[in-house]
């Protein structure tokens, strides 16, 4: 399939460390193997508490070491995305982006012209906690097609899996 006849050429997952996210990596891939595109992720490490604050005036070295623990908790989990894309032989290349969670996938997505974003679902207990998530609000400010991936994966009874799948277009 050449490049002009791809629906989807700039792919990109929404990754975090939820159970959701890892099934919208997984769907990702399987995509990505099907059509021969690369795959990119984007995780977004959102500003530090306010009373972080507090620690970097009291102890200043312990606020030093926080950051840098979490900021290598999402180093690796990036590279973990990228070597499950590696045992399925799909290049994954991973982003890391300090932002407010949707403010900085829309704008990753506007700056890599995505053609999909594919996020995992997670299950909500009521309607009302659905009204304001962060999927919802992605959906509505995406600047491209969105792929949602439902999670948990349910099973037949045959034992086999089968992902629920929804799709908006931009």
């Amino acid at each position: 399939m050449n490049q002009e006849s791809k629906p989807f050429q700039k792919i990109i997952v929404a990754y975090d460390d939820s159970p959701a996210a890892r099934d919208a990596l997984i769907a990702g891939i399987n995509l990505c193997k099907v059509i021969g595109a690369p795959l990119q992720t984007i995780t977004v490490i959102e500003p530090p508490p306010a009373y972080t604050g507090f620690v970097v005036t009291v102890a200043p070295d312990a606020a030093r070491g926080i950051e840098a623990d979490r900021k290598r908790f999402y180093e690796e989990l990036i590279e973990s995305a990228v070597a499950e894309g590696r045992r399925h032989s799909v290049e994954v290349t991973g982003h890391l982006v300090e932002a407010e969670e949707v403010d900085g996938v829309i704008s990753f997505l506007r700056e890599k012209r995505a053609d999909l974003l594919i996020i995992g679902l997670r299950q909500h207990s009521t309607h009302i906690a659905r009204l304001w998530s962060t999927v919802t609000s992605l959906e509505e400010s995406a600047p491209c097609s969105v792929l949602a991936i439902h999670s948990p994966v349910d099973r037949t009874p045959t034992g086999t899996i089968r992902q629920s799948l929804t799709y908006a277009s931009a």
